[in-house]
């Protein structure tokens, strides 16, 4: 597991708010995955909110020890696993249901689909820098200024079936793209 290491630069070494920035860029990125974690590894899911709130408590306080030369979210799920072993030692389980190898195999699947959804984001990013004119102004509009197919279609002159009709071919010119990147065969 990629637990802090002894010797290499904490993340103390940055300034404070380069740490905090770090940290809440590193979260989010993680926390999704985290979950994915700490819910399939819980009976509950109200115990699973409140232990990713634990885990996320106990990451921020230990901040400082973690090596930012290495990968943030094997070090999240480290402390999602300490978290998650006190959960069961505080429920005095008898039976823990995910110990030692079920629990890495669960972390390595989550860091799995957590990098596939990297591999994703790059991908459709790279496809939306290649998208121009119309496609373009309609997907601004539609998504970054959070706009209605008819306040679009009132603003280009357009019918809101014209602008359905454009973005929805758009969406799938880019869902073809994306899937060429990475290989895949689009069906």
């Amino acid at each position: 597991m990629n637990q802090p290491a002894e010797n290499s630069p904490p993340s103390n070494a940055l300034t404070p708010a380069q740490s905090r920035e770090l940290l809440a860029r590193s979260w989010v990125k993680a926390q999704s995955s985290v979950l994915a974690f700490v819910i399939a590894s819980t009976p509950q899911f109200t115990d699973a909110e409140d232990l990713l709130q634990e885990v996320a408590a106990e990451i921020a306080i230990r901040f400082d020890e973690y090596d930012v030369s290495r990968p943030f979210l094997p070090w999240a799920f480290w402390v999602a696993k300490i978290k998650i072993a006190d959960f069961y030692r505080g429920k005095k389980r008898e039976k823990l249901v995910f110990v030692g190898e079920a629990m890495d195999a669960l972390v390595e699947a989550c860091t799995r689909v957590q990098d596939m959804m990297t591999e994703e984001q790059q991908a459709l990013n790279e496809c939306l820098g290649a998208t121009t004119g119309r496609s373009r102004e309609l997907l601004t509009m539609r998504y970054a200024q959070d706009m209605k197919p008819r306040q679009i279609a009132a603003k280009l002159g357009m019918s809101a079936a014209a602008v359905r009709v454009t973005l929805s071919r758009v969406r799938t010119a880019l869902s073809d793209c994306v899937n060429q990147r990475l290989g895949r065969n689009a069906s």
